[in-house]
């Protein structure tokens, strides 16, 4: 009898664990989470891609602005990832201003995309979340804590207006980042053959700095590890062979995409 007994209240436990976990997941499939950020894996300066993102409500449009391997581009695809898990995949080809819509929640989606070229190379070269738009969402949305938030008040990242610089000087540079690396390449401009040097600094949220010389010919690139998963400060400065100098460029780069 105390063997039966024993074996009963066994049987009983498991139940009682069974019925307990499965109301935990029933609660679970009720709360919606935001997505986790994945790292990107930026392709090389001769086959970088682009691809705009434009919300409107729930509806998130995905246009190609083409690149340099726009040439060698195969396909883009792009998936959406909704905060309740659910996905949705659409295919971009290599075709400038190509676009397809994605039906988004409007609770900060994110939006994962992969382009495939004909060499066989693949890189997943975007992330970005959406806008969260409160009168959209449902009333059980709850949003991701902030990890970053005292680090986003930091007195290191507030930027300095950049300058704007005569049309026969001009110069661009590409800024592209992952979790933990930022990568900085030039891309040309009228203003070219007129560099002395360009100074890129990365500024930590503590303070620290870093600066990397960035050559003036198309392709060359500097890269940094990133201070933290949160957010660095980058600025670009242009030095010209006329004495002028100019800052082209301010930015905080937030990796999580929660504030800037």
């Amino acid at each position: 009898m105390a063997a039966e007994s024993k074996v009963y209240l066994l049987v009983l436990s498991v139940v009682v664990l069974f019925l307990t976990t499965m109301c935990l997941f029933a609660e679970a499939d009720d709360t919606l989470v935001v997505p986790v950020q994945v790292d990107t894996n930026q392709p090389p300066s001769n086959l970088t891609v682009s691809v705009q993102l434009d919300q409107e409500g729930r509806i998130i449009t995905a246009t190609f602005r083409g690149g340099y391997g726009q040439t060698l581009l195969n396909k883009i695809d792009l998936e959406l990832i909704r905060p309740d898990g659910s996905t949705e995949i659409k295919t971009l080809g290599n075709t400038i201003g190509e676009s397809v819509i994605l039906n988004g929640s409007g609770c900060g989606d994110r939006v994962t995309g992969k382009a495939y070229f004909k060499t066989g190379d693949e890189y997943d070269f975007l992330n970005e979340t959406m806008q969260y738009l409160k009168d959209l969402c449902a009333v059980d949305y709850i949003a991701a804590s902030d990890p970053c938030e005292v680090i986003s008040g930091s007195a290191y990242l507030k930027t300095d207006p950049v300058d704007i610089i005569p049309a026969n000087k001009s110069v661009a540079v590409q800024v592209n980042t992952g979790t933990y690396n930022i990568n900085v390449q030039f891309r040309g401009g009228f203003g070219q053959n007129l560099v002395k040097s360009i100074k890129v600094t990365r500024i930590g949220p503590d303070g620290t700095e870093e600066t990397k010389d960035l050559l003036n010919y198309v392709g060359d690139e500097v890269t940094f590890n990133a201070t933290n998963n949160c957010m660095d400060r980058l600025t670009v400065d242009v030095d010209f062979i006329d004495g002028t100098t100019y800052h082209i460029y301010d930015k905080v780069l937030d990796y999580l995409g929660l504030h800037y």
